[in-house]
């Protein structure tokens, strides 16, 4: 028996030969098939899905027996359930550095696309005032083709990115304000969606990275892991990503004690964020570590997550008519902000920092990328990792010219 079989085999046991299970199916990179029905025979109730091109991987619901001729099959080298992803909300742009490499550098994000892979995104005037910065929208949920976003998740992370603060008189920016975004929603009004759908997304993603000048992905969202990175559907498509020249930026978590960092944050490859507590000051010094973060190690053991920045209660943009709007209306800050706590909201702002270096630095590779902020970071506690400070990445990568 394959290694990768032991977790499908546990959950197969307990099915019926024609009983159905949604799965990812990872294929061999040498693999040239390209729909299920040329590895094995389809039985009349198997639903193929998504065949991800770009990650040499197929989604779909497939009965027991069915997923069990693909587990013997030479050309498939994992399968596992399509689990549920969450997004990671547990309910500073000054403290970081950002107004200053936006004033005195000139460096606003301007040109870079960040792909938020999330709840979708509202046309928020911070977004589409000047202009329309919401470059390109995709729908894994309700394949709908305007922007919009019934959670609000995603938009307000969106904002953390590369809001202006044009309904603010420019009080809550985001970091890189003249970055762009791609909304592209993989989770449901709850917050809550599937394996499948992520990594379809993320998929999609690198098809149009040259289109529409996606630099970047941002995952404010994860789930447990069951598995090794090396066999994670979601940490393999980010793999991919990375090497097509993405640089991936995904939430540590929001589960506190040791050893409960999230997929796809634990691959030792992607850059994984982790949260702070500015506590409402610019000074540093009375910074600590969000009590929520999920730290390490990993299940693999590697040390995650890679740098810090403040998640605790962010103020970015509302969605007006969103779930979390109607659950937490207290968060409200005016008509147009929301206050929420979270790595998700600590992934947002390091996309939109990485967003500022790759304008500086057009060539840099997501490896390159990773160095920069992980050299420049400044460590609150010697337990807890690098906080990144914009000042100090900017003057350290003037270094490198």
């Amino acid at each position: 028996m394959k290694k990768t079989e032991l977790v499908m085999t546990n959950v197969l046991d307990n099915m019926d030969d024609y009983e159905q299970l949604g799965v990812v199916i990872v294929l061999d990179n040498r693999c040239k098939a390209t729909h299920v029905s040329e590895l094995c025979p389809l039985q009349t109730t198997d639903e193929p899905t998504y065949h991800l091109k770009e990650l040499k991987q197929i989604t779909g619901r497939f009965c027991s027996k069915t997923i069990r001729h693909l587990m013997e099959h030479n050309d498939v080298k994992y399968i596992c359930p399509d689990y549920t992803v969450r997004s990671n909300l547990n309910v500073a742009t000054a403290t970081i550095g950002s107004k200053y490499a936006n004033n005195s550098h000139g460096l606003t994000g301007n040109g870079i696309t960040v792909s938020v892979i999330d709840t979708g995104i509202f046309p928020h005037y911070d977004l589409t005032y000047p202009s329309n910065r919401i470059v390109g929208f995709q729908d894994f949920i309700n394949s709908r083709t305007a922007p919009y976003d019934d959670n609000g998740h995603g938009t307000h992370v969106a904002g953390a990115i590369a809001g202006n603060g044009s309904a603010s008189g420019g009080n809550y920016s985001g970091v890189a304000p003249d970055a762009n975004v791609v909304g592209v929603k993989v989770l449901d009004s709850q917050g809550n969606g599937l394996l499948s759908n992520v990594i379809a997304g993320i998929n999609w993603s690198i098809e149009n990275r040259s289109r529409l000048g996606i630099r970047i992905i941002n995952l404010s969202l994860g789930a447990t892991p069951t598995t090794s990175y090396v066999n994670d559907p979601l940490a393999i498509a980010c793999e991919k990503a990375w090497r097509a020249g993405i640089v991936v930026v995904a939430a540590a978590g929001n589960s506190g004690p040791l050893g409960t960092i999230d997929t796809p944050g634990y691959d030792p490859i992607i850059l994984t964020v982790g949260a702070t507590n500015d506590r409402n000051t610019f000074n540093i010094q009375d910074d600590t570590p969000g009590e929520y973060t999920s730290s390490k190690p990993t299940v693999d053991g590697f040390i995650k997550p890679d740098i810090a920045v403040p998640g605790t209660n962010i103020t970015s943009l509302l969605s007006p008519n969103s779930t979390i709007a109607f659950q937490h209306p207290q968060n409200r800050v005016g008509p147009h902000y929301f206050t929420l706590t979270g790595t998700s909201m600590a992934t947002g702002m390091v996309s939109g920092i990485v967003a500022l270096l790759l304008q500086a630095s057009p060539p840099y590779t997501p490896d390159t990328v990773k160095v920069r902020l992980m050299e420049s970071s400044k460590f609150l506690t010697p337990q807890f990792t690098g906080y990144s400070l914009v000042t100090s990445l900017f003057n350290m990568t003037r270094n490198y010219h």
